[in-house]
């Protein structure tokens, strides 16, 4: 049977006979794999569509425990992504948490238009492109079934209104905010967890939460807000998703 279907590359590498394994994101059938003999360095437009950081249309040959790409078209080529070294470092993270965090053969429509619009905005951002990847990241959780508990103490239940500067302590172990009253137990019992941001966690995350990607061209966090979100967000995926691609790009940004 001949499947047809949206995708991005999300990986590839070499298997038997000259051929090649594609891992696709696809929009209809989710993450899968898939063989080709397409000789990605032809020229061919169905060699093209098997470079990174493309968006293509695939007729797949879906047989009993296999699939095999037939034929490619290109939709968008997002090439200007590998004329910068900081939007390919932080696209290039982007499609390796997409491929840890996808399940295979479970369509995720939503993840999958919002991949496209990060795609779009980092390869059409000049500056701030880590920036795009958190509110990608964020912006993945509630997607995810992951999303952090924002609105009160994780713990009791308390509302921020109740203590006069609201709360500004984040706590990875229990997936949210936390009160003073509750994170001085946390210490206590040794949670080394804990983030106590000289910033408004929970405005930052809500506004990631609740604008378009887009917004993020245009936003560059103060380096000390950036490396202490990069810092929440690496603990965070890694302790709920079990995946950290944040922690080996915080040395090779520039």
């Amino acid at each position: 049977m001949i499947i047809n279907a949206e995708g991005i590359v999300l990986r590839q590498r070499k298997i038997a006979n000259n051929r090649r394994m594609i891992v696709l994101f696809t929009k209809q059938y989710g993450k899968l794999s898939a063989g080709t003999s397409v000789n990605e360095k032809s020229r061919s437009k169905a060699a093209l569509a098997l470079r990174p950081f493309t968006y293509a249309e695939y007729d797949i040959f879906k047989g009993r425990d296999a699939y095999s790409i037939n034929s490619a078209q290109v939709n968008k080529s997002f090439y200007s992504i590998g004329e910068d070294i900081d939007r390919f470092i932080n696209a290039s993270a982007f499609i390796e948490y997409l491929d840890k965090v996808l399940e295979e053969g479970v369509p995720a429509p939503k993840l999958f238009d919002l991949s496209l619009e990060f795609l779009q905005s980092v390869s059409e951002c000049r500056s701030g492109t880590d920036t795009l990847l958190y509110a990608f990241i964020v912006k993945t959780f509630r997607m995810l079934g992951v999303a952090p508990e924002l609105g009160c103490c994780v713990n009791c239940g308390k509302a921020p209104e109740k203590f006069g500067g609201g709360f500004k302590i984040f706590s990875v172990t229990d997936g949210g905010i936390i009160c003073p009253d509750c994170a001085e137990e946390e210490k206590r019992a040794g949670d080394s967890l804990l983030y106590r941001p000289d910033f408004d966690i929970i405005t930052v995350f809500r506004y990631f939460e609740s604008k378009p990607i887009k917004t993020f061209e245009k936003v560059d966090l103060k380096p000390e807000v950036r490396n202490e979100v990069r810092e929440i967000l690496s603990e965070y995926t890694e302790r709920y998703l079990g995946v950290d691609v944040l922690k080996s790009i915080s040395g090779l940004e520039v």
